[in-house]
């Protein structure tokens, strides 16, 4: 039980990568404003855990979505403490695991350095978003829970170690 405990904030942000990696291209073609960030090549989304490479993207990419991933759910294993904490680490690692992103896309599209400065700018501006917008779910997960406080010495003597 406390392994499980213990690893749910990161279990909680498998969860996420997965279903950007399953689900991403349908949110996309869904709220049509997501596909604002793709149409000018950044990242759209946080990556997500891929079998295949979406549409004409390459293996490249979809092997760096999948360690990006992968690394972002460690960066959330590895936040030791409550809500904000782990709140903090899923922002800082979806910005970080984005601006990789953006780099490698901007790599791949042999861009000048302002095309490769608003490709930055943009994987920042994405990682930010989906950072607040979905890292209060893996710090829900952080949060301890409430044990009874029966009292189960026959004296009535609680420790305190």
């Amino acid at each position: 039980m406390s392994l499980v405990r213990n690893s749910l904030p990161a279990i909680v942000a498998f969860v996420i990568v997965l279903a950007f990696g399953l689900f991403g291209a349908a949110l996309v073609t869904r709220v049509g404003y997501l596909a604002v960030p793709s149409a000018i090549g950044g990242p759209y989304a946080l990556p997500g855990l891929r079998v295949v490479p979406l549409g004409e993207t390459t293996w490249l990419l979809t092997l760096a979505d999948t360690v990006l991933a992968l690394a972002l759910v460690g960066a959330v294993a590895s936040a030791r403490g409550g809500f904000w904490r782990t709140w903090g680490a899923f922002l800082v690692a979806a910005i970080v695991v984005n601006l990789l992103r953006a780099a490698l896309l901007a790599m791949v599209a042999q861009a000048g350095l302002g095309a490769y400065l608003g490709y930055l700018g943009g994987g920042l501006l994405t990682g930010l978003i989906w950072g607040i917008v979905l890292g209060w779910i893996p710090g829900l997960a952080a949060l301890p829970r409430r044990r009874g406080t029966r009292d189960r010495s026959p004296a009535g003597i609680k420790s305190m170690g």
